[in-house]
């Protein structure tokens, strides 16, 4: 064991006086492919690229034999490995030790970056354990063959000390010969400008006595070129952080560039996805078109059927409504007529107020009134039985007269009331044929030649008339105007298209009117 350390530290001297040199980042290096990170590639002092990392320094653990202290950590993110855990404790019966590593790692579980095994590594010594197979198979299955197990997740899985798989894992690198990350700031070199200003001043006065070492030379080319040699040294990172994050961030700007331009690129390819069926359905438009509209028409006739049905159902219905309203206000009016004609008569009748006197006589006394003993019984029933065979449409209606010229002259009024409502007027049809009249031109109508507001009064007619007899006729066409595009080509043609539809509609309404017209001759 002695042997072999003495071996390692004489390998580790000669190394260390072949590299004497400050390690430097390279910058003007080819990016390339798992490397393109913020801080871009980083080539070691054996050549071999690794990704480019603030504050770490790479080096060969074999050589190194780093400390603990000297190695870079880092946040590890450990969902997986607590799920496969708990499983494990539960089964263990070791819920302590889960919750102690779960409180550890919840906000993320800091580790030194290269002290680990791999999934491979880990399930070799498993079987060399004599682990059983459906043990190697739990842990196989679980993890993906890369992933690394860092000590902590060792210690918290076999139920070990930190230290022991602490000392285990780095052995493991070492005996791979492990480039690593080491801290930057713990493992560089110190003394840096003292060194080179050392250098400078033997220089100097080594040199000093030699032929055309004057102090043009010494002071101005061998000190300034010094001065930029530790200048360079002291500032290369910051430098190379500085130009590898501008070229990470100016590449992902690049890449998310490109990705939209290629997304734009497929959602306008989308857009004429179908272009080569416009062949296809060019051919059937003519039969389709024709299917279509023969649908339309049917669609519209029984439209049209079922409004009119609509409509002269509502008006049966009103005309019902308005006889039942009418009876019982005739009811009414007869009780009220009844009622109205004995107060204006028994003021006057002294032959009624001695009945009523003496009728409240024997009521007061107890006796049995007689039918016609009672003024205001007797009244009413003669006024009920006068009405009794009396036709009212040949009775003389008149507002203060009899009861039956009463309730004639009220029958009368519902009666002009009816027809006002659900019956065409004459002066309505004297209104129409004089607006109509306007509008003749020859044997045809022209009813451009009205005036606005003729033209108005005539359309109101038409609605009012029809509305009356319970005639339902569709207003428009049901065709809308079309919307204007910004493509002011499309526009000329959606123009063309709307002046055909106000023609159609006013070829409508023209022949409305003119059949409205031709019933009133």
């Amino acid at each position: 064991m002695a042997m072999m350390l003495a071996t390692r530290r004489a390998h580790q001297s000669v190394l260390s006086r072949l590299v004497v040199r400050q390690q430097a980042r390279t910058m003007w290096n080819i990016p390339m492919k798992g490397l393109n990170g913020p801080g871009g590639a980083h080539i070691t002092k054996y050549y071999i690229v690794k990704p480019g990392k603030d504050g770490v320094e790479y080096d060969d653990f074999l050589l190194a034999l780093p400390e603990r202290d000297h190695l870079a950590s880092f946040s590890k993110d450990v969902p997986l490995f607590i799920r496969y855990l708990k499983v494990l404790t539960d089964k263990e019966n070791r819920s302590e030790a889960f919750l102690a590593f779960y409180e550890r790692a919840k906000t993320g579980l800091v580790v030194e970056s290269d002290v680990y095994i791999t999934a491979e590594e880990l399930l070799a010594l498993m079987w060399k354990n004599g682990y059983s197979e459906q043990e190697r198979n739990a842990l196989q299955f679980t993890f993906p063959s890369d992933y690394k197990f860092h000590y902590p997740e060792l210690s918290a899985l076999f139920d070990l000390a930190e230290e022991d798989t602490y000392k285990f894992c780095m052995r493991q690198r070492i005996e791979a010969s492990h480039i690593g990350e080491l801290d930057f700031d713990k493992v560089k070199r110190k003394g840096l400008i003292r060194d080179h200003w050392l250098m400078f001043g033997v220089g100097i006065f080594t040199f000093k006595y030699f032929p055309f070492f004057n102090y043009y030379w010494g002071i101005k080319v061998f000190g300034t070129s010094m001065w930029c040699y530790t200048m360079w040294h002291l500032m290369n990172r910051w430098i190379a952080k500085i130009c590898r994050r501008n070229e990470h961030m100016a590449a992902q700007k690049t890449a998310q560039e490109v990705m939209d331009g290629e997304d734009a690129i497929v959602t306008s390819m989308r857009r004429f996805a179908n272009d080569a069926k416009c062949v296809e359905y060019l051919k059937g438009f003519k039969e389709d078109t024709e299917m279509k509209i023969g649908s339309y028409k049917k669609a519209m006739a029984i439209k049209m059927k079922d409004d009119l049905s609509e409509r002269a159902l509502k008006q049966l219905q009103s005309l019902a409504t308005f006889e039942a309203g009418m009876g019982a206000a005739m009811q009414e009016l007869i009780v009220k007529e009844a009622a109205s004609s004995f107060k204006e008569t028994f003021p006057n009748s002294k032959e009624m107020q001695a009945k009523a006197f003496t009728s409240a006589l024997k009521g007061l006394a107890g006796e049995q009134l007689q039918a016609d003993e009672d003024p205001v019984g007797k009244h009413f029933n003669d006024a009920f039985k006068s009405l009794q065979g009396v036709d009212l449409s040949k009775v003389k209606a008149n507002a203060t007269g009899t009861l039956a010229e009463r309730v004639a002259f009220a029958q009368q009024a519902k009666d002009l009331e009816f027809q006002q409502t659900f019956m065409v007027t004459p002066e309505e049809v004297a209104e129409v044929k004089k607006l109509v009249s306007q509008a003749k031109s020859g044997e045809d109508y022209d009813f451009s030649k009205l005036p606005a507001e003729a033209s108005a009064r005539l359309t109101a007619l038409y609605t009012s008339i029809n509305a009356k007899v319970g005639y339902a006729l569709p207003v428009t066409a049901g065709i809308k105007e079309i919307a204007s595009t910004p493509d002011a080509a499309a526009n000329s043609y959606i123009e063309a298209v709307n002046a055909q539809l106000a023609t159609v509609q006013t070829q409508l309404q023209n022949a409305r009117l003119k059949a409205f017209a031709q019933a009133f001759q």
